[in-house]
C-alpha cells in the first residue's frame, strides 16, 4: 500500500486511549492527551483508491475479497499478531494506533465493527 511512515499513537501510554467510535469517526486521545480524530468516511474513499492504485500489492486477497472490502466499508489494515499489535487507517497521516495487546485492540475493533466499518488482517 502506500509507503508513508504512519502516525504512530500507543493507546494506553501516557494519556493516548480512544475516546469513542462512530459510523463517522474515531475520537482519541494522543500520548501528550491532545484530542484528535480519524474521519473514516475519508479513511474508506482512500482505501478504494488504492486498491484502485495499487491492484498487484493485493495477491493474497482475491478479486472478490477485494470487492467486499471496498463495499464493506473498509477503512485500514490491522495486524493483530504483529508485536505490538496494530490497527492503522487510510487516512492522510497513516494514524496507526497500536496495542498493549491482542485483547486491547479490540477496545478499537469491536466499536468499529458496530459502526460497520471494517480493516483488512495482514498478518
Amino acid at each position: 500500500m502506500n509507503q508513508m511512515v504512519p502516525e504512530i499513537v500507543r493507546i494506553s501510554v501516557a494519556n493516548a486511549r480512544i475516546k469513542c467510535v462512530t459510523p463517522q469517526r474515531v475520537e482519541y486521545l494522543d500520548e501528550a492527551g491532545q484530542e484528535c480524530f480519524v474521519d473514516l468516511d475519508k479513511c474508506a474513499r482512500n482505501w478504494v483508491q488504492l486498491q484502485n492504485e495499487d491492484e498487484g500489492e493485493f495477491d493474497l486477497l482475491t478479486s472478490e475479497d477485494s470487492a467486499a472490502a471496498c463495499s464493506s466499508r473498509c477503512v485500514g489494515e490491522r495486524g493483530l499478531l504483529d508485536d505490538p499489535p496494530w490497527v492503522e487507517f487510510t487516512n492522510k497521516r497513516r494514524t496507526r494506533f497500536e496495542f498493549g495487546s491482542y485483547y486491547e485492540a479490540y477496545t478499537l475493533l469491536a466499536p468499529l465493527t458496530k459502526a460497520r466499518r471494517r480493516t483488512i488482517d495482514m498478518n
